[in-house]
C-alpha cells in the first residue's frame, strides 16, 4: 500500500518506486546507477549548491577520473540554464540538479533541465527531497529519469527514503539482495 501511495503523491507507477534508507542513499544510487550504465562517459553537470551527499559523491568521483562541471548560481540563487547547455559535452552522463534549495527556498527548473538532458541522451536525477510535501510533484510532467526523496520530510520515521526510477535499466542497487525485489 505505501508504495502505491508515494507513487500516486510523484504521479508514478508503483513499479518505479525503490525504498532505501534516505534521500542520501538514493541520492548516491542515481550517481552510481547513472556512471554504471555510462562506463564511457567521465562527465557529470551538478550545481555549486547541491545537499552533502551529491557534492561528496561528486569530489569522491573527480578523484576516480570524473570531470564534474559545477554550475554558478547568481545571487539570487537562480541557475543559468545557458551556462547548463555550454556545460554539455559528448562525455556527458548525467546531469543532477536539486529541485529546492534547502537553504534558500529555490525551486529549479527541473522540467527545463530534462528537456535538455534527454535532448542530448543525458539521464537527468533530481534530489526533491526538500520539495516533496511542499510542491507538487509529477514526474510524468517532469520527465526526470531519478528523483530522490526522504521520508522524514512528509512525517515518515527518520532511516527512511525512496528513489523513482524511470526505466528499471538506470537502476544498479548499491546493496545486492531481494528485500526490494
Amino acid at each position: 500500500r505505501l508504495r502505491n501511495d508515494i507513487a500516486r503523491l510523484l504521479n508514478a507507477n508503483s513499479d518505479n518506486i525503490i525504498f532505501t534508507s534516505c534521500g542520501s542513499e538514493s541520492n548516491v544510487t542515481s550517481i552510481m546507477s547513472s556512471i554504471k550504465i555510462n562506463p564511457n562517459k567521465k562527465h557529470i553537470i551538478t550545481t555549486k549548491v547541491e545537499y552533502a551527499s551529491i557534492m561528496e559523491t561528486m569530489n569522491y568521483l573527480e578523484k576516480q577520473g570524473y570531470s564534474i562541471t559545477f554550475l554558478n548560481v547568481d545571487n539570487n540563487g537562480r541557475l543559468d540554464l545557458k551556462e547548463l547547455k555550454k556545460s554539455i559535452t559528448d562525455d556527458t552522463c548525467l546531469i543532477s540538479v536539486m529541485m529546492a534549495n534547502n537553504e534558500i527556498g529555490n525551486i529549479y527548473p527541473i522540467k527545463e533541465i530534462a528537456k535538455i538532458a534527454h535532448e542530448n541522451n543525458i539521464i537527468i536525477h533530481t534530489d526533491a527531497v526538500q520539495a516533496v510535501g511542499k510542491i507538487k510533484i509529477d514526474v510524468k510532467d517532469l520527465d526526470v529519469d531519478l528523483l530522490s526523496i526522504s521520508g522524514h520530510k512528509i512525517y515518515a520515521p527518520k532511516g527512511i527514503g525512496v528513489l523513482y526510477v524511470k526505466d528499471s535499466n538506470i537502476f544498479n542497487p548499491l546493496i545486492y539482495g531481494h528485500q526490494n525485489r
